[in-house]
């Protein structure tokens, strides 16, 4: 979950930083650095995964030929 969290934060967020806490470091997102486009792939992601019950292959499938459009366009 740590590893899927850190991830996260780094695709959909051009800058994050840290915040301590005493003895405990916080990973903080820039909110205004979102990528707009990761959120969306996200997003449908999450959709197809979620609510039209696709299988995991498929949804991957679909993620990869999406971030391959944006990224060519």
């Amino acid at each position: 979950a740590n590893l899927s969290l850190w991830f996260a934060l780094h695709v959909l967020f051009r800058r994050v930083g840290t915040v301590e806490w005493g003895a405990v470091q916080v990973t903080v997102p820039d909110v205004m650095t979102l990528d707009w486009r990761a959120a969306i792939l996200t997003a449908l992601a999450f959709a197809l995964l979620f609510r039209l019950k696709w299988t995991v292959p498929k949804t991957l499938a679909a993620s990869a030929l999406g971030g391959l459009a944006l990224g060519l366009a």
